[in-house]
């Protein structure tokens, strides 16, 4: 979910990431990721007339780590990477994402801020995930 400048370009956005984690004590994971994000732009008005704006799409690179917080499955996380800009005028960015997490058996669910920062722009937005485990 898009907020700030980029809500008012974009009212929401896909993404699938592959990731690793790799545990190194009973509380404390670390891994990399790598994903596709599109975000789906609405027209905007300008000058009253509606301009058709192109989707922004990311491929972001990251950096992982996460927190648990003993045995309640809750815990917390930061990934910090790069996001390639992939649409024409799309530079990306230095990216990183704070974040909640709740670890299941199967599955590892988050809730976290991404902000996407080039040139004093940013793009940021509410992420919401689920990740299944193999």
């Amino acid at each position: 979910m898009p907020i700030s400048d980029a809500g008012d370009l974009s009212s929401f956005g896909v993404g699938l990431e592959a990731m690793y984690l790799h545990p190194v004590s009973d509380e404390f994971m670390v891994g990399g990721s790598i994903g596709y994000t599109t975000y789906f732009t609405d027209d905007i008005e300008f000058l009253g007339q509606s301009v058709e704006v192109d989707d922004v799409a990311f491929l972001p690179i990251a950096l992982k780590a996460i927190y648990s917080f003993g045995d309640s499955g809750f815990g917390v996380g930061a990934d910090v990477g790069y996001a390639v800009g992939v649409n024409e005028d799309n530079d990306g960015g230095i990216m990183y994402e704070p974040k909640v997490v709740f670890n299941t058996e199967m599955l590892l669910f988050s809730v976290g801020y991404q902000g996407i920062s080039n040139d004093g722009d940013s793009w940021d937005s509410i992420q919401i995930g689920a990740a299944y485990k193999f």
